[in-house]
């Protein structure tokens, strides 16, 4: 059922899956967690890039749930 539509986010030249969630307080940016592990290395290593992309990211989840939920769905994890 779901297909939503994706972007793609670029770090350290690997692409990684994203997409919009609208939820009731606005849209948010998710992508997956492969990305999330990037970016705390490069925030480590004090990569600005890796704080400005973390920073625009509200939720993380797996490569399957990116894919597969609704944003309902999304938006319920992101409040969890």
């Amino acid at each position: 059922e779901a297909n939503p539509e994706m972007t793609m986010l670029v770090y350290r030249g690997m692409s990684y899956p994203a997409r919009e969630v609208q939820g009731k307080d606005g849209n948010y940016l998710v992508s997956v967690e492969r990305l999330e592990q990037e970016l705390l290395d490069g925030i480590r290593s004090l990569d600005p890039a890796a704080f400005d992309l973390d920073e625009e990211i509200a939720y993380y989840c797996s490569d399957e749930e990116i894919r597969l939920l609704t944003d309902d769905e999304l938006e319920e994890m992101i409040y969890g």
